[in-house]
């Protein structure tokens, strides 16, 4: 069980937790943190999605995930980057990068705060979380983020 706080569309916790896949059903605000991992060719790791998931199967998406009750915005960005894709940031390494963005569909709202984190380390030194069911692809960017 993976424990959220419900929060109102200003991203106030407004006191109550359960698990996310509940939250999901009962579709109540949670947050959610997305990174996107950079280099310095200016392109983005993605990753593509496992078709098990409940949420956006075979799509390919940034590191991202819950923030769990109790766990700050960053504590949850480092720990997302850690377990899906396996490499270790500290909190100086995570910028954050535009502003949040609310998201309301019929069976899941959430708001996602965006972070970013520059990395040179090529595909050979991320280790690929289990549930994701396929390699990385990386996009160019063309947005100065210094």
């Amino acid at each position: 069980m993976e424990l959220t706080e419900i929060v109102d569309k200003e991203g106030n916790f407004t006191g109550q937790i359960m698990d996310k896949e509940e939250a999901h059903d009962k579709n109540l605000l949670h947050n959610e943190v997305a990174i996107f991992i950079i280099d310095d060719k200016k392109q983005v790791l993605l990753q593509k999605r496992s078709a098990n998931k409940r949420f956006d199967p075979n799509k390919w998406a940034l590191c991202a995930g819950h923030v769990d009750a109790g766990e700050s915005l960053e504590s949850a960005a480092l720990r997302e980057i850690k377990e899906e894709v396996g490499i270790d940031i500290t909190i100086n390494d995570l910028k954050p990068f535009a502003t949040r963005e609310l998201t309301i569909r019929d069976s899941n709202a959430y708001i996602t705060y965006f972070y970013y984190v520059k990395s040179n380390l090529n595909e050979k030194n991320f280790t690929i979380q289990k549930r994701k069911n396929k390699p990385f692809y990386q996009v160019e960017i063309t947005k100065n983020l210094t």
